[in-house]
């Protein structure tokens, strides 16, 4: 008899227990609703993770955390509630939405290449969703706009880093400003410079034959006038008295 007291007390304190633990988290969960309805989302966020601990085994509240997460702009958080709960989903349409929210959470973050995916998973489970192809077409849209963008950015990095190169190798070049005065003229100024050399010195040699010349005729003249001078004493010798010079007199 006292076997069977001892199990039914047992049976008592097991039963009120778990009408104490399931009171506990209905309240939990009504608490987290309110605060949800009450635009309290941070709360709302951390009543449904305190009621999803209390839960029974067969109660999934990933949703709900999700969509106070994502409210309470925490959308890491939500997009990783999303995608637990859509794995977790029989029903396509449920799925569906699932992982629509899922893409919505990642495109909050620009990771545009995860919403395309999960908005993909989302028309494979309802492929009539307008919303979910909208927003897939967006996702794509952006994700093409930075991966432009990213391009862009490579070459413009690419096209400093050849800049950096040809500066750093024209300065290991010598500094041709520093050889001498005959080497910086162009090839047309040392042409002329040599030219105008070889004319002074051409110059100096026509004059020294000028002179040369005028000195031969000059003695030339000189033999010239002696002969003359001889021949008319010659001359005068013989017959002065007939010969008149030419100025006039006579001897």
């Amino acid at each position: 008899m006292i076997r069977i007291w001892s199990v039914a007390l047992v049976v008592v304190c097991w039963l009120l227990s778990f009408e104490l633990s399931a009171q506990e988290w209905r309240d939990s969960l009504r608490s987290a609703r309110e605060s949800y309805q009450k635009g309290q989302f941070n709360e709302a966020q951390r009543k449904f993770h305190s009621a999803q601990q209390l839960a029974p085994g067969d109660v999934d509240l990933t949703k709900d955390i999700g969509t106070s997460a994502y409210r309470n702009s925490d959308y890491k958080t939500a997009e990783e509630a999303f995608v637990a709960a859509a794995k977790k989903t029989e029903d396509p349409a449920a799925r569906a939405r699932k992982f629509h929210n899922a893409g919505n959470a990642q495109m909050k973050q620009k990771n545009y290449q995860a919403a395309v995916d999960s908005y993909k998973q989302a028309l494979r489970a309802n492929p009539n969703s307008e919303d979910t192809r909208y927003n897939l077409a967006e996702a794509q849209r952006r994700l093409k706009k930075d991966q432009q963008n990213q391009e862009n950015q490579n070459q413009d990095q690419q096209d400093q880093q050849n800049q950096n190169q040809q500066n750093n190798q024209g300065d290991g070049q010598p500094n041709e400003g520093k050889q001498n005065d005959s080497s910086n003229s162009s090839p047309q100024q040392n042409e002329q410079n040599n030219s105008g050399g070889q004319s002074s010195g051409g110059d100096a040699e026509a004059a020294q034959k000028l002179s040369d010349k005028k000195t031969e005729r000059m003695l030339d003249d000189l033999m010239k006038k002696e002969m003359e001078t001889k021949r008319r004493m010659q001359g005068m010798g013989s017959g002065a008295d007939k010969e008149e010079v030419k100025s006039g007199k006579k001897w």
